[in-house]
């Protein structure tokens, strides 16, 4: 049942909204802002440069926050492709593209932004 209930039916790249809207199997539906999944790239050179741009901040003001070069990079994105059936790669209009975005952890991050929205 968990299983199924993370599986994804359709996934449209909504540009002009500057959205990524994911179906999934169990009828619901997730919408995500392009410039935060740009921003939160789960590649390993943006995660290291996070947790770079995070020390030094965390010891500056104790919290970890991209500054504002990195969180500028372009959130406009080309395509995306299906890694598998676990994820998806999303080539942005820069031509990054090695982060893959799995089902599991977009699922998550909606429940969470659902969560945040509900208090």
């Amino acid at each position: 049942m968990e299983r199924k209930r993370k599986r994804v039916a359709s996934v449209e790249l909504r540009e002009k909204e500057g959205r990524l809207v994911i179906r999934w199997q169990d009828g619901h539906e997730s919408r995500f802002a392009l410039a935060q999944l740009r921003k939160d790239c789960p590649c390993a050179v943006c995660r290291e440069a996070r947790s770079e741009i995070g020390l030094q901040q965390s010891s500056e003001q104790g919290l970890n926050l991209i500054d504002g070069v990195a969180s500028t990079a372009t959130a406009t994105a080309r395509k995306y492709d299906y890694v598998g059936r676990y994820g998806l790669r999303i080539t942005w209009a820069d031509g990054h593209d090695t982060g893959i975005y799995t089902f599991e952890a977009l699922r998550k991050l909606d429940e969470l932004q659902r969560s945040c929205q509900d208090e």
